[in-house]
């Protein structure tokens, strides 16, 4: 099993001794070759070693399944009787059902999925389950009930955002969401608690725009430039994800109006609380995602070592990540091994 035991794992593995931050369709059947394994971890042998085989598929490499990952493989590493494996699904669910294909045929023990498409995975969970084998989503659930699903906390956090971002801006004035593209439930859970959040919380402020940019920084660059341009008193934007929030806070320096706005993001990546401590971002919902890979390798251990097969769950478990809203106030407690 490829190790991550450096400096900055055992400073992650320090830090879980003290408490966390925060409140807490289907493509045809293509068979590829061999799997697509992501670079950022080798392959194990097939079992030889009498070690049960554990997978994550991602959904393509970022930031948040890579630390996903590595949270995962503390976890297991410490075990010493599991076999691990990070795949890359390309950004295509035809891999990503290909993939799980050849992990249920090899006798996985459990597989943690990171699903492109929710609806289209939910055959190859419903195999995995027949199989016995635990499946544990990440972050964006399937249609299908499976062993777990672990979790941002995206809309309650979201509401949390709309109350700070409300308070940063007196509780008047206009704003835009950035938002990602219809389909993906995480997309609706971050807007509709926000929307929310601003009207339980912060009645006044008007929400004028709700915009697609991708999931990009480059694409809300564009379409921020053209919300402002029709709507010149916006004094607030909130981007779904943090690549969005930052695309904002590059127009806003562009046009000499970022000590007007109030941008806040979604996610807490490693840049967005950067932006924060340069005071240019307004804020973040932080998760720590290394915590989150450890929950959900934790849920796997229990099961493996317990010999608890899929087909034994009454209904599926749901585990929601503790969080918190980081701003200027408070970035500076988020310790540099707990950033990604």
């Amino acid at each position: 099993m490829t190790k991550y035991i450096n400096d900055e794992s055992n400073n992650r593995r320090s830090f879980l001794k003290t408490a966390m931050l925060g409140t807490a369709a289907v493509g045809a059947g293509v068979v590829l070759p061999s799997l697509p394994v992501s670079e950022n971890i080798g392959v194990a042998n097939a079992a030889s070693d009498g070690k049960a085989k554990m997978a994550f598929i991602q959904w393509q490499p970022h930031t948040v399944p890579n630390a996903w990952s590595k949270g995962i493989e503390e976890v297991l590493t410490a075990q010493q009787s599991f076999d691990y494996q990070l795949l890359d699904g390309q950004n295509k669910v035809e891999v990503q059902v290909s993939l799980m294909e050849t992990l249920i045929n090899d006798g996985a023990k459990v597989i943690f999925l990171q699903p492109i498409d929710s609806v289209a995975l939910a055959p190859s969970i419903a195999s995995a389950k027949r199989r016995g084998i635990s499946v544990i989503t990440l972050n964006i659930d399937a249609t299908e009930e499976h062993a777990a699903h672990v979790e941002m906390n995206h809309y309650f956090g979201a509401m949390d955002i709309a109350r700070v971002m409300g308070e940063k801006m007196g509780g008047k004035g206009e704003v835009a969401i950035l938002n990602a593209p219809p389909g993906i439930i995480i997309r609706d859970q971050r807007t509709n608690g926000f929307v929310e959040g601003m009207a339980k919380y912060h009645p006044d402020i008007k929400i004028v725009a709700d915009v697609n940019a991708e999931w990009s920084r480059k694409k809300a660059q564009d379409v921020l430039s053209t919300v402002l341009a029709s709507n010149p008193n916006l004094t607030g934007v909130y981007g779904v994800n943090d690549s969005m929030a930052l695309g904002a806070v590059d127009v806003a320096k562009q046009k000499g109006v970022l000590d007007k706005m109030t941008i806040f993001g979604n996610d807490g990546e490693k840049d967005a609380l950067e932006s924060i401590e340069k005071g240019e971002l307004s804020g973040t919902q932080y998760t720590d995602v290394y915590q989150q890979g450890r929950f959900a390798a934790s849920v796997a251990a229990v099961l493996a070592s317990g010999g608890i097969s899929a087909r034994d769950f009454q209904s599926q478990g749901k585990l929601l990540m503790p969080y918190t809203i980081a701003t200027a106030d408070n970035v500076g407690e988020i310790q540099s091994a707990q950033r990604w």
